[in-house]
């Protein structure tokens, strides 16, 4: 056996991110099932997963809003929660307090062992939104669940998939009959549900694939995935944001810019055929226009 548990240890969502962004790359990409915690070690080289091709189940501690489809909810406590790929989400934090860890897994993870895929279970009911409020005695349940699953993924029992599968599906048994968390902050509107979902299009094309470059998509091509007209779009996201849609495509691609750069050791050429650019002067221009500095000199800060 190896490793402990440090599921306990309290560090803010901020670090926590960072330190699971930056693990070793020499975790597969296509590994079924991965667990995070602050036991993680950093490196110089970032996750490679796609973000919204698992199901994710989070324990955090705060004040929390969480957008899940169409409806904001509001946690503050313990809350344990779980993402579906089918559903889009964010988490706003308010004030954090603790963030526990989190694991993701695939539908094939799960469905090649129970009878009953994943899709099916009533925990993921479109009805349903799977955030939990807990109070201490459920709190101490479902941390000694996190628990197992990470010490058994840190082991090298040549079974212990089969354990973390079946801890996973009692953690699964356990919140099927909770009550999910109530208190809504709002419905969303028709133009917020526009916002939710043009993030969600944007998020799917990152992080870079190192194998395959990526396309630069035009704000037409997001308002074609929406069915609007693209005019219609940039005024929503404009009034919602106060940036334009090609402005925050242009954030989100200055935000991929930067993780490249300072977590990668790819060439400025390589970064830049990565994200789609035809060019590396191409994409010097671009960075040099958003930070007044050209990759080169950035990256050596």
């Amino acid at each position: 056996m190896k490793g402990k548990l440090n599921i306990y240890k309290k560090e803010s969502l901020s670090e926590f991110e960072r330190r699971n962004f930056m693990l070793q790359k020499s975790i597969s990409e296509q590994k079924p099932f991965r667990f995070f915690s602050s036991a993680d070690c950093s490196s110089d080289t970032p996750i490679l997963y796609m973000r919204r091709d698992f199901y994710k189940v989070s324990l955090l501690e705060g004040d929390y809003i969480v957008h899940y489809g169409d409806e904001s909810i509001k946690t503050s406590g313990t809350s344990l929660s779980f993402f579906s790929p089918h559903s889009p989400y964010t988490i706003k934090e308010i004030e954090e307090r603790e963030n526990a860890g989190y694991f993701i897994f695939t539908e094939t993870f799960y469905d090649t062992y129970f009878k009953f895929g994943i899709k099916s279970f009533p925990l993921f009911d479109n009805k349903k939104k799977p955030i939990f409020l807990l109070n201490n005695g459920q709190i101490q349940m479902v941390k000694d669940l996190f628990g197992k699953i990470e010490y058994q993924n840190n082991t090298d029992y040549p079974y212990k998939y089969d354990l973390i599968r079946n801890y996973t599906n009692e953690l699964m048994h356990y919140a099927n009959n909770l009550q999910p968390a109530s208190e809504r902050h709002h419905q969303f509107t028709a133009k917020e549900r526009l916002l939710n979902v043009f993030y969600e299009l944007l998020d799917r094309q990152f992080p870079a694939d190192e194998n395959h470059a990526q396309e630069l998509r035009s704000p037409s091509y997001f308002a074609d995935s929406l069915s609007v007209h693209v005019n219609y779009l940039n005024r929503v996201l404009k009034e919602l944001t106060g940036k334009s849609t090609s402005e925050l495509l242009y954030d989100r691609l200055l935000k991929e810019s930067i993780i490249l750069l300072k977590h990668t050791d790819w060439s400025i050429s390589e970064v830049a055929y990565k994200l789609g650019f035809n060019d590396t002067s191409h994409f010097n221009h671009f960075f040099k226009k958003q930070t007044n500095q050209i990759p080169s000199s950035y990256r050596s800060l």
